[in-house]
C-alpha cells in the first residue's frame, strides 16, 4: 500500500464551458433533445483553462469520464488523450420531466435537478443510483492512488462533489476546491 511514494494527489477538474450550453427557451421536448445535444457537445473555443497552471499537469496520470465534454477538456488541457476512461466517473445524469411548461433551459435544470434531489422517479439513473456509482468512482481512484502518485481526473460539476465528499470520509484532505468550468478540486492523503 503506497510504497512507492508518501501522498498520493488527486485533482478533479470540471470540465470546459460545452458549446451546447446555451440557456434558450424550450418546452419539455425541446430540453430533451438539448440534454441528448449536451451530451454529444465539445468545449467552445472560447472555454480554455489557464494555461500558466498546465505544465503542473504534465507528470499526472490523466483519467476522464467517456462524456465528449470530458474528453475534449482533457485533450485540451494536457494536450493527450487520458490514460484511463471510466464511464463510472459521467455526470449524474440530467433528469428530464415531462412538465408544460415553456422555460429557459438553465430553468429547466434546475427545476429538474431539484425533482430529482426529491427522488421523483423517471427513465434516467435515480439519486441513489447516482450516489453509488459515485462510490465506486471514489474507490476507483482510491485503487489508482496506490499506483500513481498524482492523478488528474476530467469529469463533472455534481459527480465531482459527491466524489469529494466519500474521498473525505476516507481520509483524504481538501486543499482546493471549485466547481467552476475548468475548476479544480485538490486532495491529499
Amino acid at each position: 500500500m503506497l510504497s512507492n511514494f508518501a501522498y498520493p494527489e488527486l485533482r478533479l477538474i470540471r470540465h470546459g464551458k460545452p458549446v451546447a450550453a446555451v440557456n434558450s427557451m424550450m418546452n419539455a421536448i425541446s430540453y430533451v433533445k438539448w440534454v441528448r445535444q449536451y451530451h454529444l457537445s465539445e468545449i467552445s473555443n472560447n472555454s480554455r483553462p489557464n494555461y500558466q497552471h498546465v505544465q503542473d499537469y504534465k507528470s499526472h496520470f490523466v483519467v476522464s469520464s467517456d462524456l465528449k465534454r470530458a474528453l475534449h477538456s482533457a485533450h485540451i488541457f494536457t494536450g493527450k488523450s487520458p490514460e484511463l476512461i471510466d464511464q463510472t466517473l459521467r455526470e449524474m445524469e440530467l433528469p428530464r420531466y415531462k412538465l408544460p411548461l415553456y422555460l429557459p433551459t438553465v430553468v429547466w435544470l434546475y427545476s429538474c435537478r431539484i425533482f430529482w434531489l426529491l427522488r421523483f422517479k423517471g427513465h434516467f439513473e435515480t439519486y441513489k443510483q447516482s450516489k453509488i456509482r459515485s462510490i465506486r468512482a471514489a474507490l476507483i481512484l482510491i485503487r489508482l492512488a496506490e499506483k500513481e502518485e498524482k492523478i488528474v481526473v476530467f469529469g463533472h460539476g455534481l459527480i465531482n462533489r459527491f466524489i469529494r465528499k466519500v474521498l473525505i470520509k476516507k481520509g483524504w484532505k481538501l486543499t482546493t476546491k471549485s466547481s467552476d468550468y475548468w475548476g479544480v478540486t485538490q486532495l491529499k492523503l
